[in-house]
């Protein structure tokens, strides 16, 4: 053999010697790359999980928090029954629910219908324990363990219990199902991970893996596990965090034998304790996909000792489609993502609602109701919702009128109704109001059944609905934070993808369509809670001008004079401008059309004693009446006539009010009209 030969074949040998250590030096580097992506991918998964799980909590602690303020109003205990029976009733996962003072004497409790029939007797330590620890950290609401042993129902109820931040002598606590707050963490499950889900008070609890909570029960006593024994002291820092795990320790929680990544995210609780989510997840897959990358190498290795040039266009070509391949892959999982939170959006429960005035005539319809039966309804009678012969409706009236008769609930259960042409089996609630509003006496609540055999019959208490606005904009709120994280989710991708993509433009009409939903919530959360506001010097005279010139129009039509007078030495108001405009505007349309023609509005701005501001809009009109002055700040409370006035305007004068540190009041005027009174702070200058 020549020298030649043997020269090419050493050459030959020592290139395919060099692509082989390139490529498996390339594969390890591979293998940490595909690891950190999946570490990375699950641990967003589950840090969506944890701010889901974390939602709902702090939903746990609001509803505690309204039902201590509705407490507190009250000292009347079947009053106090009522409102918690109303609280239970409205929460399907609350078994029971118990009102306590400082000393921790019940002073009310109400179990739920459908709750276990033992369960205050196996949760009587946890409510006493959480309601002393409520009562030792105000503002904080407090969690227990599980009510029982891991392998029973009583381990999926837990107590939580708050003080209430305006009583200090009042306490309530819940007990808990937590089978409807875990059961979504139930999709971070697959035969190749092992979820784990700590609670408050550092226990397992029953939705995580069997095994896997058994292992980390078991790390002071068995095998030396250092991966597990990381995680959990990662979970009891309250920090995030991925961790590599060997095969020992994957096989010793249930995983096959082979290298696994464990992440872990903390459910921080606002006002609560914190829980903590864990995710062990096996590599196994990916070293299959490794072993044929591997295989790959080595035979284009061989192909290249041959031909080195056609194997580094081949190398080429393959690392575009690979590349490509990814950005595909990609790509589905953000649309899988996007598609998940928009179904969860669109989630909605089929009930008909039907407002009755004292004569009992409609005075408004929900949608479900109106699609259904395809009329208008507003003035028509009880019985003119339901479609047939005469006589059809007479079983509806006669529910409606036994309610009145009662001054109490009424139901029907599974009753055929015809409705927009179809007959349907529905259950029927009538509910008169305990303070009913001008045009709204009583409400006939209808459920289908057709769609939703599983629902049970619910009793709807007239004290759900007094708080009804206030939920409308909890659900407005909730709905809003998984709209700005898709928008945020669809701007990434088109980002990433570029302008120029094929599929910019739907990630545009996605991006469009969003916004126009955020703006609807955010007219709707306009009429229950006051924006929040930035707070600037604003010119008291300027301000009071700017009003006087925007109603000038309306008030020369009504041959109205509106007078400004500002004490030039009062300090510049804190407020936010627009807001402040807002309130000083609706109170003088209010004056406006309470004045004859002729009369006079002044708007008025001095300093008072206590440092604040004192601004009045005053009017010539006829006043309020004494007996009705407590209620004009309360919503939807209007003396104006039907279809001039929504009962709102002076409900959110007194909100935005509320949010600047502010208060309003109502007096009689010199001359027999009435003066809104604001006390506004003013701005401090720095020293």
């Amino acid at each position: 053999m020549s020298r030649t030969a043997i020269g090419a074949i050493g050459a030959t040998l020592l290139v395919f010697v060099a692509l082989v250590a390139v490529g498996l030096r390339t594969a390890e580097r591979d293998r940490g790359e595909i690891r950190a992506r999946l570490a990375a991918s699950k641990q967003a998964s589950l840090r969506d999980a944890a701010s889901e799980l974390a939602n709902d909590v702090e939903k746990i602690g609001e509803d505690l928090e309204l039902a201590a303020a509705l407490m507190t109003q009250t000292a009347d205990p079947d009053d106090r029954a009522r409102e918690l029976h109303a609280i239970t009733a409205i929460t399907r996962e609350y078994a029971a629910l118990e009102l306590r003072d400082g000393g921790g004497a019940t002073l009310a409790r109400v179990v739920a219908p459908d709750a276990p029939p033992d369960i205050l007797a196996h949760a009587t330590a946890a409510l006493d324990e959480t309601s002393r620890l409520a009562v030792e950290r105000p503002g904080v609401f407090r969690t227990s363990g599980p009510l029982g042993a891991d392998d029973t129902d009583l381990a999926w109820y837990r107590v939580f219990a708050r003080r209430s931040p305006t009583n200090d002598d009042l306490v309530v606590a819940v007990v808990v199902d937590m089978r409807p707050l875990l059961a979504r963490m139930r999709l971070l499950q697959s035969p190749t991970a092992r979820l784990l889900v700590v609670g408050a008070r550092g226990r397992p609890a029953p939705s995580s893996d069997p095994q896997l909570a058994e292992a980390v029960r078991g790390l002071d006593a068995g095998p030396p596990a250092p991966a597990l024994a990381a995680l959990m002291a990662a979970i009891h820092a309250r920090r995030a965090g991925h961790f590599a795990v060997d095969a020992r320790e994957a096989a010793r929680v249930g995983l096959v034998r082979e290298p696994a990544v464990a992440v872990t995210a903390p459910v921080l609780i606002e006002d609560g304790e914190p829980w903590a989510l864990a995710l062990v997840v096996s590599t196994a897959e990916l070293r299959a996909q490794e072993a044929v990358v591997v295989r790959r190498l080595l035979r284009l290795g061989a192909i290249a000792a041959v031909a080195v040039v056609g194997l580094a266009a081949y190398f080429v070509a393959n690392a575009r489609r690979a590349a490509a391949l990814r950005e595909r892959l990609r790509q589905a999982d953000r649309m899988a993502h996007l598609t998940e939170k928009a179904d969860k959006i669109l989630d909605h429960i089929p009930t008909g609602v039907v407002a009755l005035t004292a004569a009992g005539t409609v005075s408004a319809a929900n949608r479900w109701l109106r699609d259904r039966v395809g009329a208008e309804l507003l003035g028509r009678g009880v019985a003119a919702l339901v479609e047939g012969p005469p006589g059809a409706g007479d079983e509806l009236a006669r529910i409606h009128r036994d309610a009145i008769a009662a001054g109490a609930v009424r139901s029907r259960h599974r009753i055929e109704l015809v409705l927009g042409g179809v007959t349907r089996r529905v259950s029927v609630h009538a509910v008169p109001l305990a303070r009913p509003l001008a045009d709204v006496h009583s409400l006939i609540v209808i459920e289908d059944h057709e769609p939703m055999r599983a629902i049970e019959d619910q009793v709807l208490h007239s004290e759900k609905l007094v708080t009804a606005g206030q939920l409308a904009a909890g659900i407005a709120h909730e709905i809003g934070t998984p709209l700005n994280v898709v928008r945020a989710r669809a701007e990434l991708v088109t980002a990433r993808l570029g302008r120029e993509h094929a599929q910019a433009r739907d990630l545009g009409i996605i991006v469009d369509q969003i916004d126009h939903v955020t703006r609807l919530l955010t007219q709707l959360l306009d009429y229950v809670r006051a924006a929040p506001q930035e707070l600037t010097a604003v010119p008291p005279q300027a301000a009071l001008e700017a009003v006087a010139a925007l109603v000038e129009v309306e008030a020369a039509k009504r041959s109205i004079h509106v007078n400004v007078e500002c004490d030039p030495a009062l300090q510049a108001l804190a407020a936010d401008p627009g807001q402040l405009r807002q309130v000083l505007v609706n109170l003088t349309i209010n004056a406006l059309d309470a004045c004859p023609p002729g009369a006079a509005i002044t708007l008025r701005a001095r300093a008072a004693a206590d440092g604040r501001a004192v601004i009045e809009v005053e009017d010539d009109g006829e006043g309020i009446a004494p007996d009705i002055r407590a209620q004009v700040f309360d919503p939807f409370f209007t003396t104006k006539k039907r279809g001039r006035g929504t009962g709102l305007g002076l409900w959110v004068v007194a909100q935005l009010a509320r949010t600047h540190d502010a208060t309003i009041e109502l007096c009689d005027g010199a001359g027999g009209g009435t003066v809104a009174r604001l006390r506004w702070p003013v701005r401090r200058e720095a020293a």
